[in-house]
């Protein structure tokens, strides 16, 4: 599963025997439902990113999706205003099947509007 990413939809009822415990807390701080991560490794738990973070979860529960077409800390060019910002989250859509972006300013200001990338130049 290297290179891969994809959706780990899970909520504590799944059961935290699917975390790897040293992580399981910073995992459910996370927030991981709709999240694309990218799977980094794979041994008895597949190592999945986040950003700046990584999780060992067992691989019952992950979906693979399309890799999106930007990656975190990747700086994009908004068509709508010009304005150059990073990509701080991916979040997958459910209704049109693709991701969406978060993004930060240049100068650290956090965006609210959420992007899609044929909002990018």
């Amino acid at each position: 599963m290297n290179s891969k990413w994809g959706l780990y939809p899970w909520f504590i009822a799944h059961g935290a025997d699917l975390i790897y415990p040293a992580d399981l807390e910073a995992f459910i701080q996370e927030d991981p439902y709709c999240k694309v991560f990218e799977c980094i490794e794979e041994s008895d738990y597949i190592t999945l990113r986040y950003n700046n973070n990584c999780f060992r979860v067992k691989d019952k529960l992950f979906e693979i999706v399309p890799a999106p077409k930007y990656s975190f800390g990747e700086i994009v060019k908004i068509k709508e205003s010009g304005e150059e910002a990073i990509i701080r989250d991916i979040i997958w859509h459910y209704k049109r099947h693709e991701p969406y972006y978060y993004l930060i300013s240049i100068k650290g200001k956090k965006k609210s509007k959420r992007y899609f990338e044929s909002d990018f130049e």
